[in-house]
């Protein structure tokens, strides 16, 4: 039984599980990343401190080559605040929140991705809630490119067709065998059960060597109860 038409108390604990797994990934990214950083600097901080006495005329270097370390840790915090609630949303539409996303992972990741939308005024008739939920689905897809299809470009696409609106996410990298329906592959579970609760779907194209789509469908009407 798809999500969309599970009984309002089955949607609201569907809705605190999505809700909980995002929490379990900001958590992840934190321990992985600006927590294990900020113990990092405060060891380079120390090692420093005994350079001031041992090796005085390194110390500028150090503390140069330790700005940017920091810089780059105020830069991924102010990522991790943004993914907490993507704002643009709100303040601009989910299409032209994803040309923004877009653009800040082509700057981090050096991997050039182009974004073309059709029928955008029926694209931001979507609730928020949707929007967000498909915002979150997009994001996903193009962290599994940057960690794993080894590419040098990708492409979003919305296109509105029937009532339904199809969001696809291509890549021009190694792709892999998809001889198991993806299981294993690119974290697919958790955008398969977003789409589902939009009474939506999610298919996969892909072989080895001729990179990979995700194609995102869900149709414009029936709106979830639970926001996220």
């Amino acid at each position: 039984m798809e999500h969309g038409n599970l009984p309002v108390a089955d949607q609201t604990d569907y809705g605190i599980k999505l809700v909980e797994e995002e929490r379990r990934r900001i958590a992840q990214e934190l321990h992985d990343g600006p927590a294990q950083a900020i113990t990092n600097v405060s060891m380079r901080l120390d090692i420093i401190r005994h350079m001031l006495h041992t090796h005085p005329e390194l110390v500028e270097g150090e503390l140069v080559r330790l700005n940017s370390r920091v810089v780059a840790l105020v830069n991924d915090i102010r990522r991790l605040i943004f993914d907490l609630r993507p704002i643009a949303i709100d303040e601009m539409g989910l299409v032209r929140a994803t040309q923004e996303l877009c653009q800040r992972s082509q700057d981090e990741w050096g991997i050039a991705i182009e974004v073309h939308a059709q029928g955008v005024q029926e694209i931001q008739s979507l609730t928020p809630a949707k929007q967000v939920a498909l915002y979150r689905m997009v994001q996903e897809a193009l962290t599994n490119i940057y960690r794993h299809a080894q590419a040098r470009k990708a492409w979003v696409d919305f296109m509105v067709d029937a009532g339904t609106l199809e969001v696809s996410v291509r890549d021009d990298g190694r792709g892999f065998r998809n001889d198991n329906g993806t299981k294993g592959h690119y974290g697919l579970t958790g955008m398969r059960e977003r789409a589902a609760y939009l009474q939506g779907s999610v298919l996969v194209e892909t072989s080895p060597g001729q990179g990979t789509t995700c194609h995102i469908q869900i149709p414009l009407g029936n709106e979830p109860v639970n926001p996220e």
